[in-house]
């Protein structure tokens, strides 16, 4: 009895480690079998971001060109008063043929078809100045009958054509920039430093960036930043998403080498596809215009002004006989909103405005003495340049001075004005200078000494930053209203 028992518990024991045994086993190969599937899994997703790479590659490739300008330029050579024999034939200067100044490489592509005509859309910097301009083709064919549509320096588009009907080239679709986000895959094509045919990958770096210091412009700025490789050559090249789409005009980079350093800025698509339309069908840029100067909204000027958030632009000035002086708009008004649009800094407004065409009527929302109101404006046409008039000089007074100081700065009556002679604490770290001239003082108009003095009593002691309104004159003469706040310690 006492053996059945112990051969049993004998079977009962090898029965339960055989189970562990094959339960262990079965765990290792359902283990293995997860790695095997994660690991082809991993192995797909890169086969198809490959695949998505080269065939944006592959579609786009054909329809990028490289182009090469030529600027030329006559020299004249004067001729020394002795030589009398060559100045009987050819005159005071003896005249040079034409030689080439400098060559400008850069990258452009084929974004429109008309018949046997092809439409390429590069950078203005590119081909500005030039004499002759040469495309040369994914397949090596060279253009050399290459015109110029049109130019916007502003934008730093630039549309060229040419005709070309031995076989069908490749036109590349435009995107849509305005759903580009940060982050999404950016790649580049184009001619650096003269290798054409090059692609590069990245991803969206930034969108809207403006303010940009770059050598050559362009005004209107409201770029996307990549970190796809841009270098010197790379100008005017197409910037594509992941489906192959152009969304930019690669235009510049930001780097103290004059090479790639990681930060590269391109033309959105939606801005340069409107401006190259304006170019093909008029040949020239019309812009709607408002006729004022801005100046951007700090913390401390909102507060001064009542507004809640330092947004908008601040109207500084209205000049005569355009769109904004025949609407209402006034100085001191806080452009905030057109047509809808909130208007978050100047630039905002700048771009927005210029995109629109003259003749337009636009609802501008102002704030202006605590309050909101819309006013109907007809837009005006942009000037090419804009004259600079001159101020008349009142009649020569005598000087007074006043040893009243506010907030760290003093005056002096000077040629009918009230002249900052001295700016300290507060006054200069909000951006007074000595020699501005002061117009305002929160709501008191300064004309004399006596409206300082009474300006002074009525912001002795303020409790939050006033509003002072000054006009500047800049290195180069001119003069123009600045809205400063003054900050009290």
């Amino acid at each position: 009895m006492r053996s059945r028992l112990l051969w049993g518990a004998t079977l009962i024991f090898i029965g339960v480690a055989a189970g562990l045994v094959i339960s262990s086993n079965a765990g290792m190969m359902s283990h293995a079998a997860a790695e095997d599937a994660t690991a082809s899994i991993s192995a797909k997703g890169v086969q198809s971001l490959e695949n998505a790479f080269t065939t944006v590659a592959e579609k786009a490739l054909p329809g990028v060109v490289n182009i090469r300008a030529v600027v030329k330029k006559n020299i004249q050579s004067p001729i020394p008063e002795e030589f009398d024999f060559f100045r009987k034939f050819f005159g005071p200067e003896l005249p040079l043929p034409e030689i080439p100044e400098g060559v400008s490489m850069g990258s452009g592509f084929i974004f429109k078809k008309d018949g046997n005509t092809y439409y390429v859309m590069t950078n203005n910097h590119v081909v500005r100045g030039a004499k002759e301009i040469t495309i040369t083709l994914h397949d090596g064919t060279k253009i050399e009958k290459v015109q110029v549509v049109g130019r916007d320096p502003r934008t730093d588009i630039a549309v060229l054509k040419f005709k070309y009907d031995k076989k069908p080239l490749t036109v590349l679709k435009l995107g849509d920039s305005d759903k580009v986000k940060i982050g999404q895959w950016a790649i580049a094509i184009g001619s650096p430093f003269g290798l054409s045919s090059t692609v590069t990958v990245g991803v969206i770096s930034s969108v809207h960036r403006r303010n940009v210091a770059l050598p050559e412009g362009p005004d209107y700025q409201d770029f996307l930043q990549t970190d796809a490789a841009i270098n010197p050559g790379n100008s005017g090249g197409p910037l594509l998403n992941i489906k192959g789409e152009v969304i930019g005009v690669n235009t510049a980079i930001a780097s103290t080498s004059g090479s790639f350093a990681g930060i590269g800025f391109a033309v959105p698509i939606n801005l340069a596809k409107n401006v190259a339309q304006q170019l093909i069908e008029h040949g020239k840029i019309e812009r709607g215009y408002l006729g004022v100067i801005i100046q951007p909204i700090t913390p401390e000027l909102a507060e001064a002004l009542g507004l809640k958030e330092p947004k908008g632009a601040l109207v500084v000035q209205v000049q005569k006989g355009y769109a904004a002086e025949k609407a209402g708009i006034r100085e001191g008004d806080v452009i905030v909103e057109v047509d809808g649009k909130t208007i978050k800094d100047i630039n905002d407004l700048r771009l927005y405005v210029a995109s629109l065409p003259p003749g337009k009527k636009v609802k501008i929302k102002v704030f202006r003495d605590g309050k909101y109101r819309t006013l109907t404006v007809k837009l005006s046409r942009m000037p090419e340049e804009l004259a600079m008039g001159g101020e008349e000089t009142p009649p020569q007074e005598e000087m007074e001075s006043s040893s009243t100081e506010w907030m760290g700065m003093q005056v002096e009556y000077r040629d009918g004005k009230v002249i900052v002679v001295k700016s300290e604490g507060p006054s200069r770290k909000a951006g007074i200078q000595p020699g501005d001239e002061l117009v305002r003082i929160g709501s008191i108009e300064i004309h004399n000494l006596k409206d300082f003095e009474k300006a002074v009593k009525r912001y002795k002691s303020p409790k939050k930053p006033v509003l002072v309104v000054v006009r500047h004159t800049q290195p180069d003469g001119t003069r123009i209203k600045r809205f400063l706040a003054i900050t009290p310690e």
